[in-house]
């Protein structure tokens, strides 16, 4: 048995025994158990067929690497649909807060918002709208994982957040404009950005579909038009633990979305606080206090691709991660959308759409929406699905494929996928054959009660 041979067999065990433990420690036990076996057999299997043609194990040797470097070169061709997002710019328009699902609850009957809107905005809705109203709010007791010590978690959270959210607006500059140059200052925030802990950070300029028209999301300033006088904004992802996200639909999930946000307000608030005191006008748009629509800016900026589910799928996160902006008015050197194959990959897929309870997610064709042809999820039932859970689902995220840790096997994987076609349809089989078609819970984590 030629010692090339031994030594390829050991590389290529080590290699799927390695992607079997790195399973296990995502807690991915499915597929941990199925490398194993895989493993096990290619060993004994490798071992056998040395054993039997001993003098032609060079030549099976060779024909390995060959066949190996060969699919690896053939997969990273640059081939196949990578067609990016399609926006017409022409068509494009600025969208009404107030027709935002978690702004629509907070009407009640006898409010003169709630006549406005169900009269004269969106009469439509008002059946719809009150059978979600009568249904417990998201945490409170009654829906169906509510726990008065888990659901309080999140609750908790967003309470905190909502406590300082006004200090989004860090009002007007005390000094005069320090001179700096859009290089300096792109250099500058996305250093600060980092090192606050975000994953990525990236700037476009601010589109006027970027903006909400008018503000609907809280009862104080309902109905008010938005005028912000900005040219570039700022967008930037924090990670969401993926643990967490994979106990989806419970409720560890909807605490780490909190946290999350928590964590982005904070960050896109000391953004904001410091170029206000550089002399220049700015503004946070965090959870429960945005002005503009960060799906669209995050795009725009290149922070990643809008996917299936309606969320920004980022390069080396996928969807598990939560966004904040920082609009300005300081000059910034603008970064370029992406386009990494998502379209594709999302034509491919399915697995969000069909793993969605409330089956809101678009299961078949985009549409054009405002000018941008998209899947177009249905928020009515998503979130009537959230009350009567009591959390904030996400079961999307925790199978679509690009959620998976950002670890050597995942990051080679994404290499392929993105530059090829044929990847992503392999991609897509092999994420079906080794870690299901459905959602597996991954158990909560030791602070939270034990069932």
């Amino acid at each position: 048995m030629h010692w090339f041979f031994i030594i390829t067999g050991l590389i290529f065990s080590i290699a799927i025994f390695g992607f079997a433990v790195s399973s296990f420690l995502e807690y991915e036990k499915r597929a941990g158990l199925l490398t194993l076996g895989f493993g096990a057999a290619f060993a004994l299997s490798w071992s056998g067929i040395g054993s039997a043609f001993p003098g032609a194990t060079l030549y099976l040797s060779i024909a390995a690497w060959a066949f190996t470097a060969l699919g690896a070169f053939l997969l990273a061709l640059p081939f196949g649909k990578t067609e990016p997002l399609k926006i017409d710019l022409s068509k494009t328009e600025r969208f009404d807060e107030r027709h935002i699902m978690f702004g629509r609850a907070e009407l009640q009957e006898g409010m003169s918002q709630y006549e406005e809107y169900y009269t004269h905005l969106n009469p439509k809705m008002k059946k719809t709208d009150d059978e979600i109203r009568r249904m417990p709010e998201l945490g409170a007791e009654g829906a169906k994982y509510y726990h008065q010590l888990d659901s309080s978690y999140m609750v908790s959270v967003f309470e905190f957040i909502e406590g300082y959210s006004h200090l989004a607006e860090p009002g007007k500059p005390a000094v005069r404009p320090i001179e700096i140059t859009p290089e300096e200052a792109t250099r500058r925030i996305k250093g600060f950005a980092r090192h606050l802990g975000v994953l990525d950070v990236r700037v476009t300029g601010l589109r006027d579909y970027h903006v909400y028209s008018h503000s609907g999301r809280h009862l104080h300033n309902w109905g008010e038009k938005n005028q912000i006088n900005h040219t570039h904004a700022v967008v930037f992802s924090v990670e969401m633990d993926h643990p967490m996200v994979h106990s989806a639909p419970l409720p560890p999930t909807c605490t780490e979305t909190a946290i999350e946000y928590m964590r982005a307000a904070n960050i896109g608030i000391c953004i904001a606080t410091y170029i206000k005191n550089i002399g220049y006008r700015a503004r946070a748009h965090i959870d429960g206090n945005y002005r503009v629509l960060a799906t669209a800016v995050a795009h725009d900026a290149g922070l990643g691709e809008l996917g299936r589910l309606g969320l920004i799928i980022t390069p080396s996160h996928g969807p598990r991660v939560r966004t904040a902006v920082v609009t300005t008015d300081m000059a910034m050197i603008e970064d370029k959308p992406l386009n990494f194959g998502v379209q594709h990959f999302c034509e491919i897929c399915k697995k969000c759409a069909d793993n969605c309870p409330s089956q809101s997610i678009e299961s078949g064709d985009k549409k054009e929406i405002r000018g941008t042809t998209k899947w177009q999820s249905k928020m009515e039932g998503c979130y009537k699905y959230w009350r009567s859970a009591g959390t904030d689902c996400a079961i999307c995220l925790a199978v679509c494929p690009y959620s998976k840790p950002n670890t050597f096997y995942h990051q080679i994987l994404r290499f392929f996928i993105k530059r090829n076609a044929l990847a992503r349809k392999l991609a897509f089989v092999m994420d079906d054959l080794v870690y299901g078609k459905r959602p597996r819970h991954v158990s909560k984590p030791n602070w939270f009660s034990n069932e």
